[in-house]
């Protein structure tokens, strides 16, 4: 879903971009008091950093390329954190900033790039401290404070990795969630605009056809006042099974808005996606619902456009296909109408059907 990763990057964008401004502010601050105290080198890479930092911050927001300025940022940042871990004169507390690195490389740069990130500078920095404090004491408390350091700073690691992991499977589900039909279960109009941008440049890439199907039930209104909703909604389901039972997996069958469905076909031509629309079209009519002792019959009527042909963004081949549909309704229904083509009723399920449209009086219904 590009919509939603482009989002997920704008998070990423304000998390670094308050990074950015703490590094500048701390960074002076903590120089000043560095040279104070004679530090100098210490200091002298503060100065420098506040100011990569300052100058990071108007390229942040516009970048193509954060991953790769995030890195470039990070990685000096925690090993000046190191190198002062290190230094004879720095205070102790200077730990609690390595103590950040799992949530800052996590919030930054994700699960698999904070878990690297992470493991490496939180490795580097046990050993820095153990370098700088741990000389002169007894075996027993230096393997004390060596415990209290590796595991609270492993359990800050650990907790980064399970709430990044659940963030990004509840950011998923969510996503899934949002463009999901809740009845049908068929990816609605929002993930079919989204989806198509991803199959355009993919069957682009290859060369291939792309063909969309929008269909439409026939009588739906009828239906619903003779039956009620809870039989329009399991026409609708029965419907959408049979559809997605016999599309391939790299098609993506939708449901678009009442008794409109679409069918978003890569690889398939006007004519291949024709015969599929009325090859479903035949089945559908010989599937009837069982509504208590009765079957209803359903049908609907289909148009087909491709793209090239008939238009090159999905508003175009969806006008298109849809008009088709329409004049598949005015033609009689129960028929699949691409560029003058028409698959009409087969005279096997005449009999069947021909009740069914007999029993609903014309009018605006579909």
């Amino acid at each position: 879903m590009p919509e939603r990763l482009g989002q997920s990057e704008e998070h990423r964008r304000s998390v670094l971009r308050a990074l950015l401004w703490i590094t500048l502010v701390a960074g002076l601050v903590f120089a000043a008091i560095n040279f104070s105290r004679g530090l100098n080198a210490l200091a002298s890479l503060e100065v420098a950093y506040a100011l990569f930092a300052g100058a990071l911050l108007p390229i942040i927001g516009t970048t193509p390329h954060l991953w790769r300025w995030t890195v470039a940022y990070l990685v000096p940042f925690f090993c000046i954190m190191e190198f002062a871990l290190v230094l004879p004169n720095t205070s102790f507390t200077v730990f609690a900033w390595i103590q950040t690195i799992p949530i800052i490389s996590y919030l930054l740069l994700g699960r698999r790039g904070g878990f690297w990130m992470s493991l490496v500078f939180i490795g580097l920095g046990v050993v820095a401290f153990n370098v700088r404090y741990l000389t002169g004491d007894s075996a027993l408390l230096q393997m004390v404070v060596v415990a209290n350091i590796g595991f609270s700073s492993l359990a800050m690691m650990v907790f980064s990795h399970i709430y990044e992991r659940s963030r990004v499977d509840n950011e998923l589900r969510l996503i899934e969630l949002a463009g999901t039909d809740s009845l049908t279960g068929l990816a609605n109009r929002m993930r079919l605009t989204e989806e198509y941008r991803r199959i355009r440049s993919q069957v682009e890439r290859n060369d291939e056809a792309l063909s969309l199907v929008v269909l439409d039930l026939d009588w739906f209104k009828r239906l619903n006042d003779r039956y009620g909703h809870e039989v329009g909604d399991r026409a609708l389901q029965h419907t959408a099974r049979l559809v997605e039972a016999r599309l391939r997996d790299s098609d993506l069958p939708c449901r678009i808005g009442g008794e409109e469905f679409a069918l978003l076909l890569p690889g398939a031509s006007l004519t291949q996606a024709a015969d599929l629309a009325d090859g479903l079209r035949a089945q559908l009519a010989q599937t009837p619902l069982q509504v208590g002792q009765e079957q209803v019959v359903i049908t609907f009527s289909g148009g087909v456009a491709t793209l090239g042909e008939d238009g090159a963004d999905l508003s175009a081949l969806l006008r298109i296909a849809d008009r088709r549909m329409y004049e598949a309704k005015h033609s009689g229904r129960d028929q699949v109408v691409a560029a003058g083509q028409r698959y009409p009723l087969g005279a096997e399920l005449a009999g069947s059907t021909a009740a069914s449209r007999a029993a609903a009086a014309p009018s605006t219904d579909t």
